[in-house]
C-alpha cells in the first residue's frame, strides 16, 4: 500500500512535481502556460520541488535551472519543418525514457505535441501509464472551451481519443465554473474547479503622477485615449471586430489610439497564420501614428506597466476557457469591454460598474461601449478603481496558490 503524503513528506513538507509539456514558457506564448509557470515558481518558493520536461528549442540549453525550476529539453534535431515534425513524434518517447530515472510524486500533464489527434493523445496516454506505474498522481488542466458552443465534449474523434488519458487522471482541474460544470458531467469523481489567480503584486494601478510620466515616456499625450488589446491577434480573440470598429471611430475621435499586445507574426509564434492576420490588420498598419503592434511581450513587468497606463481594455473573444488578460487589466485599474461568453462571464466584471459586456460578434455594442468609455474620463477612472478592487478581492494570487497546494497534497494523502 502506498504511503500517504504525510508519511512520505520531508522536513519542509515539500512535494515533488513533474510538469510535462511539449511547449514551455519561454519560448511559447499562451495564457494557461504562463500561469502554470508562475504557479510553479510560487510553489517552488514555498519549498516544493518542480521539474519540467519540454521540447528542445534553438537558443535554450538542454538542461538548466530557471528561477529554481529544473528544466530538461529534448534534442532539437533540426529547425526545418521536417525536423520539427520528427521532434514532435519523438518527444513522448524521450519523456518515457527520462521519467524512468526520475523521482516524482505528481505528474502535471501539459501535453506532448504530436502531429495530430492520434499521436498527441497516444503520447499522453503512454506517459500517464508510465507515471501510474511509479505510483504518481496525475493532474490535467482544462483551460479552453472545445468549441464556441460547448465547454467540453466527447463527440468528435479527437475528443473520444482524449478519454484515453483523462480516464487515468486523479484530478482534472477546470479554470472556470462553466468549464467545470461540463467536465464534471463526464468525470464527477475527479473534476475540480480552480479559477485562475492574478498576480496582484504585479498588476496594480499607478498613481496619477506615475501614469502621466510613463505615458509621456511612451509618447502618449494627456488628451489621448489608449485602447488596449492583449492576446493572439486573430479572429478567435475577436481582434478583427476591434480593428473594424476602431478604423471607423478614429475618424471621429482623432485622440484615440490602439495598442495590440500579443503574437501576430511567426517570429512571435510559429503557429500563426500570417495570411489571415494580414487581412485583419491591413487597414490598421496604415495608421502608424494611431496604431502600435507591440508583438509578444515576455517581460511581465513591462506588460503590467503597459496595461496600467492604458485607458480601456477590449477583449471581444469568440472562445475562451477563462480569459486571463481582462483580469490582469482590471487588476491594473483599467475598465474592460469583454465578450459575454462562458469563460469570460465567469470573471469578476460587473456590468456597468467595472466595465461592459458585449454579445459575441456584436459590433454595434462594441462601438457604443467604446464611445461611452472613450469620451468619459470620469467614468473610466470610477470603473477602473472598482475593477481593481473586485479582482483583488476574488482572484488574489496567494489564495490561488493555496488552492493548488491543497489539491496536490490531498491527492498524495489518498
Amino acid at each position: 500500500m502506498m504511503k500517504s503524503w504525510w508519511e512520505r513528506r520531508d522536513t519542509n513538507n515539500s512535494m515533488n512535481i513533474l510538469f510535462v509539456s511539449y511547449h514551455y514558457w519561454p519560448p511559447d506564448f499562451g495564457g494557461e502556460l504562463l500561469v502554470s509557470i508562475e504557479r510553479f515558481e510560487s510553489l517552488l518558493q514555498r519549498g516544493h520541488k518542480v521539474v519540467v520536461l519540454t521540447s528542445g528549442s534553438p537558443g535554450f540549453a538542454a538542461h538548466e535551472f530557471s528561477k529554481g525550476i529544473e528544466i530538461f529539453r529534448s534534442k532539437k534535431i533540426h529547425s526545418s519543418k521536417v525536423g520539427r515534425a520528427v521532434r514532435r513524434l519523438l518527444f513522448p518517447f524521450w519523456v518515457l525514457k527520462k521519467i524512468q530515472k526520475m523521482d516524482f510524486e505528481i505528474l502535471h500533464l501539459g501535453g506532448t505535441g504530436g502531429l495530430g489527434p492520434f499521436t498527441h493523445n497516444l503520447g499522453n496516454w503512454m506517459i500517464c501509464k508510465a507515471a501510474k506505474k511509479k505510483k504518481a498522481r496525475l493532474v490535467w488542466v482544462h483551460s479552453l472551451a472545445d468549441t464556441e458552443t460547448e465547454m467540453y465534449s466527447e463527440a468528435s474523434f479527437d475528443q473520444k481519443l482524449r478519454k484515453w488519458y483523462l480516464n487515468q487522471m486523479n484530478a482534472i482541474i477546470s479554470v472556470s465554473p462553466a468549464l467545470h460544470e461540463s467536465v464534471h458531467h463526464f468525470y464527477p469523481g475527479t473534476s475540480f474547479c480552480i479559477p485562475y489567480g492574478i498576480r496582484d503584486d504585479l498588476f496594480i494601478p499607478l498613481s496619477i503622477a506615475d501614469k502621466n510620466k510613463l505615458r509621456l515616456e511612451n509618447k502618449i499625450s494627456k488628451n489621448q485615449v489608449v485602447i488596449t488589446f492583449l492576446g493572439s491577434v486573430g479572429a478567435r480573440k475577436g481582434f478583427d471586430l476591434l480593428a473594424e470598429v476602431f478604423l471607423e471611430l478614429e475618424k471621429i475621435h482623432s485622440e484615440w489610439i490602439l495598442w495590440a499586445i500579443g503574437p501576430y507574426t511567426k517570429k512571435d509564434n510559429q503557429n500563426i497564420d500570417e495570411n489571415s492576420i494580414s487581412m485583419i490588420v491591413n487597414g490598421l498598419v496604415k495608421k502608424k501614428d494611431k496604431v502600435h503592434f507591440w508583438g509578444r511581450i515576455d517581460d511581465r513587468k513591462k506588460l503590467a506597466t503597459l496595461l496600467a497606463i492604458s485607458d480601456i481594455f477590449v477583449f471581444p473573444s469568440r472562445k475562451e476557457g477563462f480569459g486571463i488578460a481582462p483580469l490582469e487589466a482590471m487588476a491594473a485599474g483599467v475598465p474592460v469591454i469583454i465578450s459575454k461568453i462562458p469563460g469570460v462571464t465567469d470573471l469578476a466584471n460587473i456590468e456597468g460598474q467595472t466595465g461592459f459586456y458585449i454579445e459575441v460578434g456584436d459590433i454595434q455594442s462594441l462601438k457604443s461601449n467604446l464611445i461611452k468609455l472613450g469620451t468619459n474620463e470620469d467614468l473610466r477612472q470610477k470603473m477602473g478603481k472598482a475593477a481593481h478592487e473586485q479582482v483583488c478581492a476574488i482572484f488574489g494570487w496567494d489564495k490561488y496558490i493555496d488552492k493548488w497546494e491543497k489539491i496536490y497534497s490531498s491527492l498524495l494523502e489518498t
